[in-house]
């Protein structure tokens, strides 16, 4: 048995916390619109992405989440920054004295790389970080501690967050402590009720201003932030917002998408270039053989979901076979290598067989609505990916008349029901402007037939920046999987941020990670799922 100890604090700091503990949301939540779920993006709504939200008692940016009457301003508890600072108290006992974290050391047994010690923790946040006297809810982080000393490497994977202990390439490479955060309205991690609103790029890069600034009195070295395709796109969203929190950036096949983005399309068309012609063309081939078997299929499909528990309300039967067929496609790239492209068979195939074969590449249970990969699992990603973070062009075209539901594989399709999806085309327009202008310290990493690389990002004119493609490298690119040149000089440039020495590195050079795959990320093939809990 674990147990969650004391933190013992003055009576002034505990008020306003016991108050909080009793507020709910400020006002109501934002009321849905009937059947908004497949909105096409309307009028822009007016953008406050160009400054980070007020974390004091300014005026809200846009949200909903206004303050009721008779609530006192909030004051942010004030840590003991001498107490944080002493090494001789041991590391729990000063974790503990964080104002609003919650900690267990290791509650489960999970097995501790040598050398590091593991935390799981609950971090009060403000649902609206322009209104933090308002509703709050707690956000899960692990800690993965090696010494006070060492760097620190904040993670997330734009999801949930695991409570296993692996530990990032990053944070392999540098001999690291490792932060990791789960992404908001990512349950646990998701104020109740749930105000969609402020599911927004600037909300949870204040979450993480929050996170780094209650945690930096124990870290004092360098920080580096790191996250992979989502994630990689959080970190940056946060060094936009707050450029001096971290010292430096790695992100990995992190796209900056658009609306209907239609650079994914042409990519997947020319895919591999001629060399890769005749595995594109057998996994169509493959997709023209279902289709063209359609009845047989979803009848297929639907026993698969009889024998599952799954049901398939919002998306049909018919309209979840589509998606899966083009989705094979999309995820065989992302996540495959063209020496597999022989999984694929022709029609001589059975049903059953074809119905595997797409199981397997992309996962037939995340188009269903429940389960642990389906749709309502995924909410918040598809409700950011139809507001904020934009989403692949329909790659159809080229199946004709086999397509009865064409341009219908897209975010606002899979994003939660009656919630209200007005895209912000200007979100991700800022990011790319940052990054090119006023970048510094960053480090990019894609793969050569990984489809989101369409949406790769521009450095411009970012300084101390660097951008790597890894020769036929998937969604799983790295910097271990890099051509052994780019390899040395890529992990000479993180070891400097870090504030390491590189001298070191031609006699004893760095060990190269396996390639590791975000567990939580969606329409991951069943092959590569770590067993992990969120």
């Amino acid at each position: 048995m674990s147990h969650t100890g004391r933190v013992t604090r003055s009576p002034i700091l505990l008020t306003p916390l016991l108050l909080l503990l009793t507020l709910g949301a400020c006002g109501d939540p934002p009321k849905p619109t009937p059947d908004a779920g497949v909105s096409d993006g309307g009028t822009e709504q007016p953008d406050a992405s160009t400054e980070p939200p007020d974390a004091g008692t300014g005026q809200s940016d846009g949200g909903t989440n206004q303050c009721g009457t008779g609530l006192l301003p909030f004051v942010e508890p004030v840590a003991n920054k001498a107490l944080l600072q002493d090494t001789s108290v041991d590391l729990l006992e000063r974790l503990r004295a964080i104002p609003g974290l919650t900690v267990q050391e290791n509650p489960y047994g999970a097995r501790v790389p040598a050398g590091y010690r593991f935390f799981i923790m609950q971090y009060d946040q403000p649902a609206d970080h322009s209104h933090p006297e308002c509703q709050r809810f707690q956000q899960r982080l692990t800690l993965l501690h090696t010494s006070d000393t060492a760097p620190m490497v904040l993670y997330t994977g734009g999801y949930y967050v695991s409570t296993g202990t692996v530990r990032r390439e990053l944070t392999s490479l540098l001999s690291a402590n490792q932060l990791s955060v789960e992404h908001r309205f990512f349950p646990p991690s998701r104020p109740e009720p749930a105000d969609w609103s402020l599911l927004t790029l600037e909300q949870s890069a204040a979450d993480f201003h929050r996170i780094v600034q209650a945690f930096k009195p124990l870290y004092g070295g360098r920080w580096l932030s790191t996250g992979a395709s989502k994630g990689g796109e959080t970190v940056v969203f946060f060094r936009r917002f707050y450029p001096d929190d971290v010292d430096a950036t790695v992100a990995y096949v992190a796209p900056f998408a658009r609306k209907d983005d239609a650079r994914f399309p042409a990519f997947m068309h020319a895919v591999g270039g001629d060399a890769q012609a005749a595995c594109r063309e057998r996994i169509h081939t493959f997709q023209r053989t279902v289709l063209g078997r359609r009845e047989e299929m979803v009848g297929l499909l639907r026993t698969y979901a009889q024998g599952n528990g799954l049901t398939y309300t919002q998306l049909g039967f018919e309209r979840a076979l589509e998606h899966a067929v083009l989705e094979t496609y999309f995820g065989f790239w992302q996540y495959g290598s063209p020496a597999s492209c022989d999984i694929f068979p022709g029609s001589e195939a059975t049903g059953a067989e074809l119905l595997e074969v797409m199981n397997n590449v992309v996962g037939l249970a995340t188009f269903a609505d429940n389960g642990s990969r389906g749709l309502d699992y995924y909410a918040a990603y598809y409700y950011q990916a139809s507001v904020e973070l934009g989403w692949p062009g329909a790659y159809d075209d080229f199946l004709g008349d086999l397509i009865h539901f064409p341009d219908t594989d897209v975010a606002p399709v899979y994003a939660p029901p009656g919630l209200p999806l007005v895209f912000r085309e200007s979100a991700m327009q800022d990011i790319q402007d940052w990054i090119s202008t006023q970048g510094e310290r960053l480090m990019f990493i894609y793969g050569e037939f990984d489809p989101w690389t369409a949406a790769a990002c521009s450095l411009g004119s970012a300084r101390d920046s660097y951008l790597y493609t890894v020769p036929g490298g998937n969604h799983g690119s790295s910097i271990s999987r890099l051509p052994e040149l780019q390899f040395s000089e890529a992990v000479g440039t993180v070891r400097r941020w870090a504030g390491l020495p590189t001298a070191a590195l031609k006699s004893e050079p760095p060990a190269r990670v396996e390639p590791q795959f975000d567990e939580f990320a969606p329409r991951l093939p069943p092959r590569l799922r770590q067993r992990t809990t969120p």
